[in-house]
């Protein structure tokens, strides 16, 4: 093994860190999509078996990014420090829409002021579903480091791709969410979910597809070139670059010879 070759143990906890983002995803996505479909009907009967459906689950839901936080703390110190730079705002948000949330779904049974408590968990659930999503993004688009340091802006993460992937998630949360309900739940609020799925899976696939060529188009502002480095792309930019530079001298002489007498 070389001295570039990652360890056994550094392997161990990638893949810890890669389980526990899986599973949060998946467990606390459809937790996060209720919250989100909350804030689609005002239909009291409906959001009262939509807390229900997750009240047994939603706290322990989080557990898995506790585990992803302290993990990547831990075991990856370097990439923490560079993500925690990158992403403040982010992450500072995440955490403010987790808590909001968390007050609002306790304190919303207690009578006053349901409505602004109902309306902040579905907020809660929004934000927190969108910034995840934004900060997925802009780590496709590449985070500036030098010397080992975050060398960016506060606010790189602010862009098109960052903002497609933060609907795109906001869209698959609900889609998983719509899933949860139709699993879990009676009529009418099983038939009001199922309604919602084909438009949701249509959005999602929709934005995919936006942010796929968001995507390429951020790699042609940056890098000059839509191509992904794949075999056989650098000869055909060079057979092109060939084409274009003899184009270019066939007119150039085709020019000269227009103006001789």
């Amino acid at each position: 093994m070389s001295a570039t070759d990652p360890s056994a143990l550094a392997l161990f906890w990638l893949a810890v860190i890669g389980l526990a983002i899986l599973a949060y995803v998946v467990l606390d996505g459809f937790d996060l999509g209720v919250g989100i479909l909350f804030g689609a009907t005002k239909d009291a009967a409906l959001r009262y078996e939509m807390i229900a459906s997750i009240s047994p689950f939603w706290d322990g839901n989080e557990t898995w990014l506790i585990i992803v936080g302290a993990t990547l703390f831990a075991a990856f110190p370097a990439v923490y420090a560079v993500f925690l730079g990158a992403f403040y705002i982010p992450v500072l948000l995440l955490l403010l829409a987790l808590i909001f949330r968390g007050v609002a779904f306790e304190f919303r049974v207690r009578g006053a002021a349901q409505g602004f408590w109902d309306r902040s968990f579905a907020v809660g659930s929004l934000v927190a579903a969108f910034v995840q999503g934004a900060a997925v993004g802009a780590m496709i688009r590449g985070i500036p480091v030098v010397n080992g340091q975050f060398s960016g802006g506060s606010f790189d993460w602010v862009a098109g791709l960052p903002f497609l992937c933060g609907i795109g998630l906001v869209l698959g949360y609900a889609l998983l969410g719509a899933g949860w309900l139709v699993l879990k739940s009676e009529d009418p609020l099983r038939s009001w979910a199922r309604s919602r799925i084909p438009v949701l899976a249509g959005a999602v696939v929709a934005v995919l597809c936006a942010a796929v060529v968001a995507a390429f188009i951020d790699r042609a502002r940056m890098t000059g070139s839509l191509f992904l480095d794949l075999p056989g792309a650098s000869s055909f930019r060079s057979s092109a670059s060939s084409r274009s530079l003899a184009f270019s001298r066939a007119h150039v002489s085709v020019a000269t010879h227009g103006r001789s007498p």
